[in-house]
Parts: C-alpha cells; structure tokens; sequence
C-alpha cells in the first residue's frame, strides 16, 4: 500500500509541474504590457523550467530502459545535478517574471526542485 501511495504523490508532482510549464508556455504567447526586462525574466525563467522537465523526463525514460540505477553512474547523477541547478535557477528567475507568468513558474520550479531533491537523496 505504501509503493502505491508513494507512486500515486511522485506522479502526481510531475503531472503538477508538466500542467504548470504548459500553463506557462499559453501564458506566454499573449502579449503582454509589462516592461521589458520582466519578460525576459519570464522568459528565461520558463525556458530554464522547460530544460529541467525534459531532462528529468528523459532521465526517467533512461532509468527505466536501463532497469533502474541503484547508486548512480556517470550519467545518472549529473543529470540530477544539472536538473537541480536549472530548477533552482528557474525558481529564482521566476520571482522577478511577469505578474501573470509568475505563479505558473513558481508552482513548476519548486515542483522541480522538489523532484530533484527527492531524486538526488535517493540514491
């Protein structure tokens, strides 16, 4: 019952950051009246978010064709460090973003970051 529940939070985080980052890429195509370096902001805030969702999800793909990494290996764990650092600068970018694009970007790197973490300190 534990592995279910367990299994039924960690898909429940990704399906909440993936929904974000896509609430975020509608967001942004609209124009907007705000100044310019807040969209620029927002931007790099949710192209850094975008990375770190493709990475984790190919370093899931990976995972699983390979039969699961029990204490890493080389490509293992860079992808956690570098999934962790583009969710940490996505988080600290998306504080200054846009007043509409912020929470959505918000909501997706601190789900990230979380996901990062959770990876980085199981193996």
């Amino acid at each position: 019952m534990q592995h279910t529940l367990a299994t039924l939070v960690a898909l429940s985080l990704i399906i909440g950051a993936v929904t974000s980052v896509l609430i975020a890429w509608r967001l942004q195509r609209r124009h907007t009246n705000e100044p310019k370096w807040r969209v620029t902001t927002s931007t790099i805030a949710l192209l850094l978010v975008t990375l770190s969702v493709v990475l984790f999800l190919t370093y899931r793909t990976y995972n699983a064709v390979i039969g699961g990494e029990g204490n890493g290996n080389w490509t293992t764990l860079p992808s956690i460090r570098t999934g962790n650092y583009l969710s940490l600068l996505g988080l600290l970018a998306s504080l200054t973003a846009s007043k509409k694009l912020r929470w959505p970007l918000l909501a997706a790197s601190f789900l990230m970051e979380f996901i990062w973490l959770s990876q980085g300190m199981s193996l």
